[in-house]
C-alpha cells in the first residue's frame, strides 16, 4: 500500500516518502483552507449586514403593526393607486355631516400619509384638521402632502395614542378614522377618548375592516368596542364583495 499516492492528469504518480506529503496533497490542503476562509468571510459579512439592517427591519415590523405596510412609501403608493375613490367617498360623507358648520374642527385618527386629509381640507374650505398617529413617519408624510397642496396652515399633526389623546374635552366637531381601528391596542379606551374630545352633538365616523377580518389580521378587537363608549351606533356596509362586508361605516354621536 502506497501512503500519499495521488493522480495527476489520470496518471499515477510515484509514491512519496511518508514524512513528506506530495504536492497534490499540499494543494488540496491549501484549497480547503481557502474555502474555510471564504465561508468564514461570508458568515462575518452576513452578520455585519444583519447588524446594520436591524434598524430597518425593526422599522418594517413597527410599520406592519400600525399600518399593515412595510413602510410609508409603500403605503403611500398603494393608497394613491387603489384607494383614491375610497377616500373621495369618505371626504364627501364628512362634508355632508359638517354641511351646516362654517369652521368645523376635524380630528383624524391614523391619517397615514394624508390622502384623506388633503381631500377633507380641499372639500371643506373652512375646516381645520388635526392628524393623530403613533407613527411619526406617517405624520411627516401627511405634513409634506398638505404643505405641497398649500393646506398646511389649516393643519396640525400630533404624535400620540388614541387611547390617551392630549386634547381638551369637546375640542372637535368631527372625528374620522379609516382602516385604523383594528390596529388600536386598546380600542375600548380609544373610543372613550373619541367620545371625550367630541363636542356635544359631535359625530365620529369610523371606517374599518369587519370585526372578523380585523381580528384575523391583528388579533385586536377594533370595531367590536365602538358602541360601548357611546351607548349606540349606526352601522352601514361601506365596501364588500358579494354577501361579505369588507369595510363597515360606523357612525357614533356624542349625546349632549
Amino acid at each position: 500500500m502506497r501512503p500519499y499516492g495521488c493522480w495527476v492528469d489520470g496518471v499515477g504518480s510515484r509514491p512519496a516518502q511518508p514524512s513528506s506529503p506530495p504536492a497534490c496533497d499540499r494543494a488540496h490542503h491549501v484549497a480547503m483552507r481557502r474555502r474555510l476562509l471564504l465561508i468564514g468571510g461570508i458568515a462575518t459579512l452576513g452578520g455585519a449586514l444583519g447588524v446594520l439592517a436591524k434598524p430597518a427591519l425593526d422599522s418594517v415590523r413597527r410599520s406592519l403593526r400600525t399600518s399593515s405596510s412595510p413602510g410609508v412609501g409603500a403605503y403611500d403608493r398603494v393608497a394613491g393607486v387603489f384607494l383614491g375613490g375610497y377616500y373621495d367617498g369618505i371626504a364627501a360623507d364628512c362634508a355632508g355631516v359638517l354641511a351646516s358648520m362654517e369652521h368645523p374642527a376635524i380630528l383624524e385618527v391614523g391619517p397615514g400619509p394624508g390622502h384623506l386629509a388633503e381631500r377633507l381640507l380641499t372639500r371643506i374650505p373652512g375646516a381645520s384638521w388635526t392628524g393623530l398617529d403613533v407613527d411619526p413617519a406617517m405624520l411627516a408624510a401627511a405634513a409634506r402632502r398638505l404643505a405641497a397642496a398649500g393646506l398646511v396652515e389649516r393643519s396640525a399633526t400630533v404624535d400620540a395614542d388614541v387611547a390617551a389623546m392630549p386634547f381638551d374635552d369637546g375640542a372637535f366637531d368631527l372625528v374620522v378614522s379609516s382602516l385604523s381601528a383594528h390596529h388600536w391596542l386598546d380600542a375600548e379606551a380609544g373610543f372613550r377618548e373619541i367620545r371625550r374630545v367630541l363636542r356635544p352633538g359631535g359625530v365620529a365616523l369610523v371606517f374599518d375592516l369587519s370585526p372578523l377580518l380585523g381580528h384575523a389580521e391583528t388579533g385586536l378587537h377594533g370595531l367590536r368596542t365602538a358602541a360601548a363608549a357611546f351607548g349606540e351606533s349606526e352601522w352601514r356596509r361601506y365596501r364588500g364583495a358579494g354577501p361579505w362586508t369588507l369595510v363597515w361605516r360606523v357612525e357614533l354621536t356624542a349625546q349632549p
